[in-house]
């Protein structure tokens, strides 16, 4: 394949964005597709399989070509070594000069190189997985974050089956799919592919969401007619999966601080046939009076390091840090605290993240109940999934009951 120079500004643009503005990896990818819409679909392929293997590999791709992060080229320099490591041939291009195909080590020794370069992961992360898990059972977990996850999509019962939207990929599209027992909401795709410009998406058939992301909705086992809160809402996806459980009956009353999210929520809603919903921005506590001490199921799917999910944003291990993890740390106890106020007696809260460490998890509720609020509630169960285990993203799931 020949590398034309704008797909080329376009993977190292896209680099920069994610490495060096700390901007999120897939709203930077569709900003970058968005801007060059005249771009085929084999060229856009392409450059997102770029962004991605160089972003999770950063540190490998760097040890192989003995690169210097401080160099003004570095971008120009990890896209040439991923160039080289894929076998497409090098441009004869001032920005690759830096580049020597005889120096870089394709090959690196396992042995003679730690965990941490041949993972691609910092330090600091590799020195937190060896504490929180130990050495075999972190081998196996990080080994597994560096593969590349499936696309799975979740039904919407309220439009479909999953038998007969199963069907339906197969006969009319092509695409292959299958079930898995303890997912009854799941299909899992055998390969990636864009699905949100079929017309069963736009009539709300389905919606793409990880397969361990579905298993929290059904933990929190919502029921028709109650009144939840989705505290952390974001564009939806556990609003809309609850929705489905209870029926269309009762309430959910959703919110977020993100306006943004929150109009993608109101798009989804309408998208999926729901009735049920009520959205606030959590900023504006107009609701408080209203729900407090009235909730059957608070629901708070919390901001968090996102470790658990590096196969799908590998970004994350290069944006996140140790002191970002402890003030993420700070603002789970705040929420739960200032959201465990809307459970009634007898009432539900169930508290999730998408990372794996105990510090955000088992230590984070451990915490919670030892506080004046939390004494009034009881662990009935907890849950983490590893993704070398469960073959879905790394979560963590507690429900409590208040006394």
């Amino acid at each position: 394949m020949k590398l034309h120079r704008n797909l080329a500004l376009g993977i190292i643009s896209c680099l920069e964005m994610i490495l060096k503005d700390k901007k999120a990896l897939k709203s930077s990818l569709k900003q970058l597709l968005k801007k060059n819409r005249n771009w085929g679909s084999r060229d856009r392929r392409f450059i997102g399989e770029a962004v991605f293997e160089i972003i999770r590999w950063k540190r490998k791709f760097s040890e192989m070509g003995k690169l210097d992060p401080k160099l003004d080229r570095y971008y120009w320099n990890l896209l040439g070594v991923w160039i080289l490591y894929k076998d497409i041939t090098l441009p004869d291009w001032e920005n690759f000069s830096e580049i020597k195909k005889k120096s870089i080590n394709f090959k690196l020794n396992p042995k003679s190189k730690s965990r941490a370069i041949n993972q691609s992961i910092p330090d600091w992360l590799d020195d937190l997985g060896i504490k929180s898990f130990g050495k075999a059972l972190w081998e196996k977990e990080i080994e597994n974050l560096n593969k590349t996850a499936p696309l799975v999509l979740r039904v919407n019962i309220f439009r479909t089956t999953t038998e007969k939207l199963q069907n339906i990929f197969k006969k009319k599209y092509a695409i292959e799919s299958k079930k898995i027992p303890e997912y009854p909401y799941a299909l899992f795709l055998d390969k990636h592919q864009k699905l949100d410009n079929l017309e069963l998406f736009k009539k709300g058939w389905f919606e793409i969401q990880d397969a361990n992301s579905q298993r929290v909705s059904v933990f929190a086992a919502p029921r028709p007619g109650m009144t939840v809160i989705d505290a952390c809402a974001g564009a939806g996806g556990k609003t809309l999966h609850m929705a489905n459980i209870m029926q269309n009956k009762g309430s959910i009353i959703a919110l977020d601080p993100n306006n943004k999210k929150l109009e993608q929520l109101k798009i989804r809603i309408k998208r999926n046939g729901i009735r049920m919903v009520t959205i606030h921005n959590l900023n504006n506590e107009n609701y408080e009076k209203k729900y407090k001490t009235n909730a059957d199921l608070v629901l708070i799917d919390a901001p968090c390091s996102g470790l658990g999910v590096l196969r799908r944003n590998p970004a994350a291990k290069w944006q996140m840090n140790p002191t970002n993890i402890q003030k993420l740390i700070y603002i789970q106890q705040e929420i739960l605290q200032k959201q465990s106020i809307y459970v009634k007696r007898g009432g539900i809260l169930v508290y999730s993240t998408c990372s794996i460490f105990p510090d955000e998890n088992e230590n984070q509720i451990k915490n919670f109940l030892a506080t004046s609020l939390g004494k009034s509630f009881h662990l009935e169960k907890e849950e983490t999934f590893l993704t070398h285990q469960s073959k879905g993203d790394g979560f963590y799931m507690a429900r409590l009951i208040k006394s």
